[in-house]
C-alpha cells in the first residue's frame, strides 16, 4: 500500500516546494522576515491547517474524481505531481488545484470517455471558484491598501515602532496564510485516495483520528519537506520579480491572499445554495493580491512579462496533468 501512496507524497513535496513558499513570498522578498523563520512557521501552520480544514476539500475532489483503486490513485497523483514539477523547473508558481483537477479529468476521460452530469456541475463550481479567487484577492488588496494609506496619513507613527509592528504583522499574516494554505491544498495532495479504505481509525484516548486526517497528516509532512528544501526560488519569483513590494504592501498581499484561500477552504450554506469547500490556487490568490496592489500604486509597478508567463503556466499546467493521467492510468492498471 505504501508504494501506491508514494506518488501522493511526491505530490505533497512538489506542492510544498512550489506553492507554500507563496505564503511568505512577499515578506521574505521585502527583507522583513528571514527565509529560515518563514520555513519553520509555514511548515507548522500548514500542517495544523491541513488537519483541521483539509478533509472538507478532500471530500469535494474525492467525489469529483471518483477514483476507486490504489493503482489508479497512484497514477493520477503522479500525473499531477509531474505537471507541478514541470512548472517548478520553469520557476513559475502554478495552481496545484488545477493540476489535480486536470489529472482527474484525464482519468475520467480514459475510464468513461466523458464527464458525467454531476461531475460537470461540480467542475463548473470549481472553475467559478478559481476565477473568483484572484479577483477577490485583488479587490481586497486594493481596498485594504487604500484604507491603510488613509489611516497612516491621519495617524503618523515613529519609524522604529512602525517597523516593529510591520514585522509582527507580516509574521501573523504569514502564519494565517500557511494555515489557509494547509487547509486548502491538502485536497490537492491526498484527495486521490479519499474514497479508498486505507487506514483504520486511530484511537488516542478520547480522540479518534479518522482516515481523512491520517491522510492530511501524511500529506502535511510531505509538504513540510518541500517547503524546507525547494521553496526559496518560488518565493523570490512572486515576491521580488513580479512587483517590488515594501513591508506594508507585503503585509496586505499576504493578508488578502489568506482571507480568500481560507474562505474557499470551508463549505458555506446560504439561503438558496451551498458553496462546497473548493481548493483554489494559493499562487493565483497571491498574484491577484499583488496585481491589486499594483493597481493601487500604479500599473507601471507590475512587470507584465512575468505576469504573462505565470498566466501561461496556469493555462498549460492542467492540460499537462490531463495528458499525463490519460497516459499513466492504463500503465498503472496493467502493472497492478
Amino acid at each position: 500500500m505504501w508504494a501506491w501512496l508514494s506518488s501522493g507524497v511526491f505530490l505533497g513535496w512538489s506542492v510544498g516546494a512550489n506553492v507554500a513558499g507563496n505564503v511568505f513570498a512577499t515578506a521574505v522578498a521585502s527583507g522583513m522576515v528571514r527565509f529560515a523563520t518563514a520555513v519553520k512557521l509555514c511548515a507548522l501552520f500548514a500542517v495544523l491547517g491541513g488537519l483541521v480544514n483539509g478533509p472538507a476539500g478532500m471530500e469535494t475532489l474525492g467525489v469529483f474524481g471518483g477514483i476507486d483503486s490504489l493503482p489508479t490513485a497512484f497514477s493520477v497523483a503522479l500525473a499531477s505531481a509531474l505537471a507541478v514539477v514541470c512548472m517548478i523547473a520553469a520557476g513559475l508558481p502554478i495552481s496545484a488545484a488545477q493540476t489535480a483537477v486536470g489529472a482527474m479529468v484525464g482519468y475520467q476521460l480514459f475510464r468513461h470517455g466523458n464527464l458525467g452530469a454531476p461531475a460537470q456541475l461540480l467542475l463548473g463550481k470549481i472553475v467559478l471558484a478559481w476565477t473568483c479567487a484572484p479577483l477577490l484577492a485583488g479587490a481586497a488588496a486594493f481596498l485594504i491598501y487604500k484604507m491603510a494609506a488613509r489611516i497612516s496619513r491621519r495617524l503618523p507613527m515613529p519609524l522604529l515602532l512602525l517597523d516593529q509592528w510591520l514585522r509582527l504583522g507580516l509574521v501573523a499574516a504569514g502564519c494565517y496564510g500557511a494555515w489557509a494554505f494547509g487547509g486548502n491544498n491538502m485536497a490537492n495532495v491526498m484527495s486521490f485516495y479519499a474514497l479508498l479504505d486505507l487506514f483504520a481509525p486511530l484511537h488516542l484516548g478520547a480522540w479518534t483520528i479518522a482516515q481523512p486526517r491520517v491522510l492530511a497528516l501524511l500529506g502535511g509532512l510531505a509538504m513540510v519537506l518541500g517547503i524546507a528544501t525547494y521553496s526559496r526560488r518560488t518565493m523570490l519569483t512572486v515576491g521580488r520579480d513580479l512587483v517590488r513590494l515594501d513591508a506594508v504592501s507585503a503585509f496586505i498581499a499576504i493578508l488578502s491572499e489568506a482571507m480568500v484561500v481560507d474562505f474557499f477552504a470551508r463549505s458555506w450554506d446560504f439561503a438558496l445554495f451551498t458553496i462546497p469547500a473548493i481548493p483554489v490556487s494559493v499562487s493565483q490568490a497571491l498574484v491577484g493580491s499583488v496585481f491589486g496592489l499594483g493597481l493601487a500604486r500604479g500599473i507601471q509597478t507590475i512587470k507584465m512579462r512575468i505576469l504573462r508567463n505565470i498566466i501561461i503556466g496556469w493555462v498549460t499546467a492542467p492540460l499537462i496533468s490531463l495528458a499525463f493521467a490519460y497516459l499513466l492510468v492504463p500503465i498503472a492498471l496493467r502493472l497492478a
